[in-house]
């Protein structure tokens, strides 16, 4: 007994000399996240994790230093909000004493070092032109975030996204790559309300926004905010409806690859819905000029819906020449693609055709700003679209009578066009589709686009129609008085 006693109290007092090794980490550099920096801002450099240790950081915290080209000392650490290898950042702070210039992070100087419980090394490759940056005399957007969770309930009408703020120069913040959010600064926070209309608007189901991005319109820039973490989204006692969709018709019957086609639909009572191509579902479409088995293919669809219309079946049709809808026979449920509804498409037989180019095309993501008004300007108004690929779409206008917008690529991926109020000369104030050119030289509406909101001035009657009707409101006056 006694010798049991010794064995336990010996164990016992061995558990405070257990040290838990250090995991071995290893990142080989791959490329700059972000090449250019502003007055104070992060220098962040992307690496692929190599080794079974997995890593997870997402506290801004400086774990080693190393130089900049110039002989200046910066701190640095290590970041990722999503766990994935190739997700690993190395984050250098550049402070705002370090002058404007070109730079190098000479991280091929670093030795192992301590990172959390995590033994680093870092994997240098002798292409040291793969680390320049350059700090530039202006504010650039520079914010960071652990994981946040939304938690959309019935009887919650608004909700709030906190941001930790380097710096912040009034760009706008894009959520999954289409929810734009309105921000405000308080003591170094960036904080962002949205309300559940928006976020039923942009969320397909339970899910998580695994990228954060910016736009900056004075210099025509999208760019990814590399360090904020995750986004969760859940649902909370939000009953789901069946909704009964009858297809009607063709709305796009040309496209090129890429590029979206839309049918109308009967339904009109649903909540509004904008996210194309990220809760989508397949249907199967026939191409009318082939004469083998490989005719028939499953394209992505969405169905969405905006103010004031019905909802729309979306979808891609990308085989070359003829195709139309393969005959639906039986009802279809559409399940698990958006929190609020199961969706019954009910059996059709559509024979309309779609005339596919096989010429490179694209779809788009968002526009910016999200209303025109032309009640205080006559323009040019700049507005942006983002893409996959800005170069194969293009023959804008809100306006077939006028002529198109002229536009540029500032991006692979971002287009800015300007816009007057000349465009919608002999137009009412209203809601108007993007149209673009397609391979028939004829134009096809963009409905995997809100329609944009337009406000023009009324017309301003001319000194003659005002004397036509002094003279009828004094008649008028006259006949009541007798």
């Amino acid at each position: 007994m006694s010798r049991l006693l010794i064995l336990f109290l010996v164990s016992f007092l061995s558990i405070d000399c257990i040290v838990e090794d250090d995991l071995n980490l290893n990142l080989k550099i791959e490329e700059m996240a972000v090449k250019t920096v502003g007055k104070k801002g992060t220098a962040m450099i992307r690496t692929y994790q190599e080794g079974s240790a997995i890593f997870k950081k997402t506290k801004r915290e400086t774990c080693f230093t190393t130089k900049i080209s110039g002989d200046h000392n910066v701190q640095c650490g290590l970041w990722n909000g999503f766990g994935a290898p190739y997700d690993t950042i190395v984050f250098c702070d550049i402070e705002e004493s370090i002058p404007s210039g070109k730079y190098s992070i000479l991280l091929n100087k670093v030795e192992n070092f301590n990172c959390g419980n995590y033994n680093v090394t870092l994997k240098v490759e002798d292409k040291q032109n793969i680390l320049n940056f350059e700090k530039v005399d202006r504010e650039i957007i520079d914010l960071y975030s652990e994981p946040q969770t939304i938690e959309i309930q019935n009887a919650l009408d608004s909700y709030e996204l906190k941001f930790n703020i380097v710096a912040y120069n009034q760009e706008k913040v894009i959520v999954n790559y289409r929810m734009f959010l309105d921000c405000k600064v308080e003591d170094k926070i960036l904080k962002c309300p949205v309300t559940k209309k928006d976020l039923l608007a942009y969320v397909g189901k339970e899910d998580h926004f695994s990228r954060t991005s910016y736009l900056d319109t004075t210099n025509s820039i999208v760019s990814i905010l590399y360090m904020v973490s995750d986004i969760y989204v859940k649902i909370k006692d939000i009953p789901k409806k069946d909704v009964s969709v009858n297809i009607k018709k063709l709305l796009v019957e040309t496209n090129e690859n890429g590029v979206p086609i839309a049918y109308e639909t009967n339904v009109t009572d649903v909540s509004n819905f904008y996210a194309f191509g990220v809760y989508d579902f397949s249907l199967t479409f026939i191409n009318e000029d082939s004469k083998d088995q490989k005719s028939e293919r499953n394209n992505k669809c969405s169905f969405l819906k905006y103010d004031n219309y019905p909802l729309y079946l979306v979808c891609f049709a990308k085989r070359e020449k003829t195709n139309r809808l393969k005959e639906i026979k039986d009802e279809i449920t559409i399940g698990d693609n958006n929190i609020q509804y199961d969706y019954k498409i009910k059996p059709v037989n559509n024979t309309e055709i779609i005339q596919t180019s096989n010429s490179p095309g694209s779809f788009i993501f968002w526009y910016y700003p999200k209303e025109l008004d032309f009640t205080k300007t006559s323009g040019p108004i700049s507005i942006y679209y983002y893409f996959e690929n800005a170069d194969n779409l293009n023959g804008f206008t809100y306006n077939e009578n006028e002529k198109d917008l002229t536009c540029q690529n500032v991006q692979k991926s971002l287009k800015k066009c300007e816009i007057t109020k000349e465009h919608f000369k002999g137009q009412k104030s209203g809601t108007y589709f993007l149209k673009h050119s397609n391979h028939l030289n004829k134009k096809s509406i963009s409905y995997e686009l809100p329609p944009i909101k337009v406000t023009v001035a009324g017309s301003v009657p001319s000194r003659g129609n005002m004397i036509e009707l002094s003279i009828f409101y004094y008649l008028l006056l006259f006949l009541i008085m007798m």
